[in-house]
């Protein structure tokens, strides 16, 4: 038996004559400049449970953003997609293509665990939830012809879980990823980590995330937890000094996403130096943004705390970089807004990664603008890049809203702001931290000076 399973494209497709996927509209292209060089997680981690649950199956990983996918070579039994919500349409469509070539499709993933229904209209079976529970049940009802319509994967310890399967994408990635756990304390109203993985953390073992990481021929890897320090001060003490004490001859690095509260902790300078000395070179925080009334409508402001310019200031003296993630074009939001957020990210040296905000399905701030989401725009356009609903302001239209972010991206990344950020990393960092920002700011700020956007404040 073969299994391929599929991590999706970002925009919108139809099918060709050629049984290709050929891009219709394009809107993918604001999206390739965010891409970081990281092997899809979901993928190898899939491949590895795959082999664990049914060592008997073959398994084949296509990662449709870089590999060219033709429907008529996939000669699998089973076919896996994974599904973000961006990547829905795309998804949906290539699953109604299999099918009607006589394939058997099972998606998963965060979008169809909110709309299964949705998912169940073109697939042969949909999981909800997370896997671990129920793939060995996917694979052995298949095998006999029995698929259901819906498994539900149920949230488990995440204690024994399988290796990620390297060396099956195709494509070379010079970073890839791991995880130490699953959920998130805060509830911030646009974020589906904590509605999809749970409020309460589960942790891995420290012993066996240090152990697929020493194990991994990856030299640079991605933290994908939702936040590398809030599953606790102590644990990612701990955790970070058996990295240290495993990784510290091995030349390896890794980056991540984690809150600003920790880091007032009064074990934050600990939790830095061993961040640090674990080869954390960068971390993105959510800084969301500078106007406090949109903080407190997505109640974001509690993973703030009282002292958030200090603790950017206490992260890059400890030798790590930052990188800002903003959340901008609420509702609640002016257009003053965007140049506040570039004004910040100047005093405080920090690399932005601004985003509009996203009414992600099964937020809960989707549920507050279902009223004023725009029809005419599906999901393919959820990126982050794209303004989704309406705005009360008038001069908020939804253009207005995407020419500032495009314009804001293109500002900060002009090659000044990228040479004085590199300068201001202190040497505790050198040269990784250096290397890493560089890695991430320069291909960023090409791109993103490439995209056609006009000044917004003309």
């Amino acid at each position: 038996m073969k299994i391929t399973l599929i991590s999706p494209p970002f925009g919108e497709y139809v099918e060709s004559k050629s049984s290709r996927l050929v891009k219709l509209t394009g809107l993918d292209e604001v999206q390739k400049s965010e891409g970081l060089p990281i092997a899809p997680p979901v993928l190898e981690y899939l491949a590895g449970l795959t082999e664990a649950v049914t060592p008997d199956v073959t398994v084949e990983l296509i990662d449709a953003n870089r590999e060219d996918l033709k429907l008529d070579e996939i000669d699998a039994d089973l076919v896996g997609i994974t599904v973000l919500t961006p990547q829905a349409p795309w998804a949906y469509l290539t699953a109604d293509m299999l099918r009607a070539r006589g394939k058997k499709v099972v998606l998963g993933g965060m979008h169809v665990t909110v709309l299964p229904e949705e998912g169940a209209a073109h697939a042969d079976a949909v999981v909800r939830g997370e896997a671990e529970g129920v793939w060995g049940d996917v694979i052995a009802d298949f095998k006999k012809g029995a698929l259901k319509k819906i498994y539900d994967g149920p949230q488990l310890a995440l204690t024994g879980l399988p290796r990620p399967k390297k060396g099956l994408i195709k494509t070379k990635y010079p970073m890839g990823s791991f995880f130490t756990a699953r959920g998130c304390p805060f509830k911030c109203k646009y974020c589906s980590v904590y509605k999809f993985f749970g409020n309460n953390i589960r942790h891995r073992p420290i012993d066996d995330v240090v152990a697929e990481v020493a194990e991994s021929p990856y030299w640079m890897f991605w933290n994908v937890d939702d936040n590398i320090w809030g599953a606790g001060i102590d644990r990612s003490i701990k955790l970070y000094i058996e990295l240290y004490r495993e990784l510290a001859n091995m030349r390896k690095w890794w980056i991540g996403s984690g809150d600003l509260v920790s880091v007032q902790h009064a074990r934050g300078e600990e939790l830095l130096k061993w961040g640090r000395k674990s080869g954390l070179t960068l971390v993105m925080i959510g800084w969301e943004s500078e106007n406090f009334e949109s903080l407190k409508e997505w109640n974001a402001h509690h993973k703030q705390g009282s002292k958030r310019h200090e603790a950017i200031k206490k992260i890059q003296d400890n030798g790590i970089d930052i990188m800002t993630f903003l959340v901008l074009g609420g509702r609640k939001d002016t257009l003053d807004d965007y140049k506040r957020a570039l004004d910040v990210c100047d005093k405080l040296k920090m690399m932005p990664h601004p985003m509009l905000l996203t009414p992600f399905p099964g937020t809960e701030i989707y549920e507050e603008y279902k009223p004023y989401l725009i029809p005419e725009r599906g999901w393919e356009y959820y990126n982050g890049n794209r303004a989704v609903f309406e705005h009360p302001d008038p001069v908020m239209t939804p253009e207005k809203r995407e020419q500032a972010l495009f314009w804001l991206r293109a500002e900060a990344f002009t090659p000044m702001r990228v040479i004085k950020r590199l300068l201001n990393i202190r040497l505790k960092g050198f040269p990784m931290t250096h290397l890493t920002s560089a890695i991430l700011q320069i291909p960023m700020g090409r791109a993103f000076r490439e995209i056609k956007h006009g000044n917004p404040y003309v």
